[in-house]
């Protein structure tokens, strides 16, 4: 009989102070820190009591005082009786129109008499309470185990039909899911294709990139995934920063892999402090904000140079990713900016490997052609004629002479069998090749050849048959009657961040009627050799110099 008085009591006073409290709907809230009794809060007495915006609502550790007006909307006759959301990051207790309502978590003066509520929160409504218009919302609240300094504690406040909150819920969270699917399949697809051959690296960062991008969608849904107690907002809040570090600093490095981009080392340095420089703003949407836009704006700068150096396919479409994602990240689209985004990566990758796998099984498809062209004049009849009637003489007069000349013969030809099927080989068994065809072509011009070498890598890469071809070259442009050196010089130069090997090979003047390599199928084929070992990065350059035919090749290191 005393508590239905003094509600009635309170009812009365909750409705004539009513008209002088401010609304949820206008965003307003009034707040008290004072540890008032019940009671008295819900009595409507405006004294300690202050107005602040709804969103900016932090009183501290608490307990304290929250009052405001939420209208209940107008519905059809029948329809279920509406229900109250609420997001706030604390333990509360809350009366509507002076009644209690219900309670989240227990609310206390210190961390151990505290029990942490969840976060987000709904409960029905009165219906004796629910009548369209106006109504006192009262709530008392603690945050002892908060961890952080939020902007504001009450995130969300809302009125209306059970199943309509619900469902705007949930189809809040569904292109979440959706982006985080579509994401994790991407990044898992990359991950597969990536191999240690050329572009793997830009393979291997879109697909960290993706998952990065996943954790972050995933984290960012996980409030309305996991209705979690409040303290773990700030455990959320800090993956989520870091994801989002990471994806601001796989976004630049992505781009900077897929075109190729000259690497600078104190650049990507100075980004990497920039953003560890965020931990110094205050924060998490600040931090997320400003490492999200210099991550764009550092990507945009690399595409927009990629399209100087004359690739305005890839740069194009990278640009306008850029542009798309910064656009509705500004209008808070994010699974929206990031899923688009990463498509936008994903197509121009893919254009990229096509374009990649057409160089290679086009330089493969040559190699192999001219490889047997290759094969077919070191069996053509009129050097098997000349070989047979030196062996014949050979046989009659220097038996000695002949045998070591079908050996080295054997020799040249077993190398060359060995090494015609790989791509690579050491650099020592291509000089095995060329001393066994210098062999020979002693053999047959009756005096010697040797092959010097300086500053080589034995155990580096190279196309098979590469100085070979370049020894087939020099006799076939010169006639050597004397003995002669060739020489084969190897350095190792620093191209930006990048080594690479240069070869130079130096063929000695002879008393043909005329140098060089021109563009026979020796040269062609040197160059089909070295596109398909080393697609896009060699250099090959050729001509003439004081003491002979000067061939230099570069290739990665």
């Amino acid at each position: 009989m005393m508590s239905s008085a003094l509600f009635a009591g309170c009812f009365a006073l909750s409705l004539a102070a009513s008209a002088a409290l401010p609304s949820a709907r206008q965003g307003q809230v009034q707040v008290n820190t004072e540890d008032l009794p019940p009671e008295v809060a819900l009595s409507g007495d405006a004294r300690g009591w202050r107005t602040v915006a709804a969103n900016q609502v932090n009183e501290g550790t608490g307990p304290y005082w929250l009052r405001t007006q939420v209208d209940v909307p107008p519905r059809e006759a029948g329809a279920p009786t509406p229900a109250l959301a609420l997001s706030v990051l604390g333990s509360w207790e809350v009366w509507w129109d002076g009644r209690p309502l219900g309670r989240n978590g227990r609310v206390g003066r210190t961390p151990s008499e505290e029990v942490p509520g969840r976060v987000d929160a709904l409960l029905p409504l009165p219906p004796e309470s629910s009548a369209t218009g106006p109504h006192v919302l009262t709530m008392r609240i603690s945050a002892h185990r908060l961890g952080f300094q939020p902007t504001g504690t009450l995130h969300h406040l809302q009125a209306g039909e059970a199943a309509s909150l619900a469902r705007v819920r949930m189809l809040g969270l569904a292109p979440a899911l959706s982006a985080l699917g579509a994401l994790v399949l991407m990044g898992l697809y990359h991950l597969a294709r990536v191999r240690p051959a050329h572009g793997g690296l830009a393979t291997l960062l879109l697909g960290v990139l993706c998952l990065a991008a996943a954790a972050l969608v995933l984290l960012e849904a996980w409030r309305g995934l996991a209705n979690y107690p409040y303290p773990q907002h700030a455990v959320r809040l800090r993956l989520q920063a870091a994801a989002m570090l990471a994806v601001a600093a796989l976004l630049p490095a992505t781009v900077h892999a897929a075109f190729g981009e000259p690497r600078r080392w104190l650049r990507w340095v100075g980004l990497g402090l920039g953003l560890l420089s965020l931990a110094f703003v205050p924060g998490f949407d600040g931090k997320n904000s400003i490492a999200l836009g210099a991550s764009l704006v550092v990507s945009t700068a690399l595409a927009v140079r990629a399209w100087r150096r004359g690739e305005p396919g890839g740069a194009l479409g990278a640009l306008a990713g850029l542009g798309f994602a910064g656009t509705l990240f500004a209008e808070r689209g994010f699974f929206l900016a990031l899923g688009g985004l990463l498509l936008c990566l994903t197509a121009i990758h893919a254009r990229r490997q096509r374009r990649q796998q057409e160089r290679f099984e086009s330089a493969t498809r040559a190699a192999e052609r001219l490889q047997l062209e290759l094969l077919k004049r070191s069996l053509q009849p009129h050097f098997l004629m000349n070989t047979l009637g030196a062996l014949s003489e050979w046989v009659e007069t220097e038996p000695a002479q002949a045998v070591r000349f079908i050996e080295a013969l054997g020799a040249a030809y077993r190398h060359l069998l060995a090494v015609s099927g790989e791509r690579t080989i050491p650099l020592a068994r291509e000089l095995e090749l060329c001393r066994a065809h210098l062999e020979v072509m002693g053999c047959r011009q009756g005096t010697a050849f040797h092959l010097e070498t300086e500053g080589v890598d034995l155990e580096a890469p190279v196309p098979p048959a590469l100085l070979h071809t370049l020894l087939e070259n020099a006799f076939s442009h010169n006639r050597y009657v004397s003995p002669h050196t060739f020489r084969l010089e190897g350095s190792l130069i620093a191209e930006g961040a990048r080594p690479r090997r240069r070869y130079v090979f130096l063929a000695p003047v002879g008393t043909g009627p005329r140098q060089g390599g021109g563009e026979g199928t020796g040269a062609r084929y040197l160059r089909a050799r070295l596109e398909e070992a080393f697609p896009g990065a060699w250099r090959l350059e050729d001509g003439p110099t004081a003491a002979g035919w000067m061939t230099r090749v570069e290739v990665p290191a």
